[in-house]
């Protein structure tokens, strides 16, 4: 709506503006007109003259660019065959000419005859002529004009509709790595059911019903690529949930959230995947602690999950399915102004500490 309103105050001032601008150039000529006749000694002529002759022709001038502007459109410069552009310029370029001369010329004896003198053209011939080779020039001058506004307008026009393509593109990535997350994780969830099943039908019992929280609160917000924080949380708890019935007093859950935050606006379900290659891998044993803090850092967000589980293995850093969408998500949606680190932790475990700018 404000470039809309901005469009419309611009077309709203630009024809007076435009119009300003034009009579300020024919009195700038005319004054330079003036100084030259008085530099030369020529006395006799009265000083509103010269601001009349060059003021009436810039006007007519400034009337006609509209025809000039149609003319362009209907017989466009890059047209083809070329041979028959240039001739209806040039014919249009004399038929200026015509107009142009006729209208000043009306111009200066309506105001002479007002003033009680007389205007006189000259011979005919002679003048049209001098007048002729200054329009075609004027002339042209206007039609590349033209032309070049319009060709800026096109390849502006190409350059948003690449914008905002590239833009649905990304998107339509978002969602897709989003929606790999989805199906990769309930395979998980279901194997864990599995093996819970054999050990305790209550505890997988709870877990399917966690498991169905958990996909709801997914397709609630399944066309969405960010959530407020705080949705964003319940499924992370609805998650530890169903981890902590899977391996029942042997796994911890401690989450930490900066306060005031929650309706901050995050990508959905960036941090599952990270919590999830936590259980899977660090806490693969079943036992130990799971923690994640989310804090605001200025402008941006932080969240740093870590286990105290069996940590890092080798030299050589690799990131799983998991991470791997993360950081190509983390690449889509803020390019390199984002953070994915993975390191030890001490005296055992692993963390992974995420942060992305966030609006205010």
């Amino acid at each position: 709506m404000g470039s809309l309103a901005f469009d419309r105050n611009l077309r709203w001032w630009g024809w007076p503006l435009y119009i300003a601008a034009v009579t300020l150039l024919g009195l700038w000529q005319g004054l330079n007109v003036l100084i030259s006749l008085r530099s030369a000694g020529v006395n006799y002529i009265e000083a509103w003259k010269p601001f009349l002759w060059e003021t009436s022709s810039v006007l007519v001038i400034l009337s006609l660019i509209p025809a000039i502007v149609w003319v362009e459109r209907r017989y466009r410069l890059d047209s083809k065959p070329r041979g028959r552009i240039v001739a209806v310029h040039l014919l249009s370029a004399c038929v200026f000419s015509v107009v142009h001369t006729s209208g000043m010329v009306a111009i200066r004896k309506l105001v002479f005859m007002m003033a009680g003198q007389y205007y006189d053209f000259g011979n005919v011939l002679v003048q049209g002529f001098y007048e002729l080779q200054k329009d075609v020039v004027t002339y042209m001058i206007i039609l590349l004009g033209v032309f070049a506004v319009r060709e800026f307008r096109v390849r502006r026009a190409g350059e948003l509709r690449a914008s905002a393509l590239a833009a649905d593109l990304n998107e339509a990535r978002l969602q897709h790595l989003t929606a790999q997350i989805e199906p990769h994780f309930l395979f998980n969830a279901l194997n864990a059911i599995s093996n819970r099943m054999r050990e305790d039908v209550n505890a997988a019992d709870r877990m399917i019903s966690d498991l169905g929280d958990l996909l709801r609160a997914a397709y609630d917000t399944d066309n969405h690529t960010h959530v407020p924080l705080k949705r964003e949380l319940e499924w992370l708890h609805r998650y530890a949930s169903m981890m902590g019935e899977r391996f029942r007093g042997q796994l911890n859950f401690q989450l930490d959230v900066e306060p005031g935050i929650e309706s901050v606006t995050v990508p959905r379900l960036l941090l599952q995947p990270i919590v999830e290659n936590a259980f899977r891998h660090g806490l693969a044993a079943g036992h130990g602690t799971l923690f994640v803090n989310v804090q605001r850092v200025g402008k941006r967000l932080r969240y740093t999950v870590s286990d105290d589980g069996a940590g890092l293995r080798g030299a050589q850093i690799n990131h799983g399915t998991g991470l791997s969408n993360v950081s190509r998500r983390l690449e889509l949606l803020f390019g390199t102004d984002h953070e994915l680190l993975l390191a030890a932790r001490e005296p055992c475990g692993t963390v992974v500490t995420v942060t992305f700018p966030v609006s205010s």
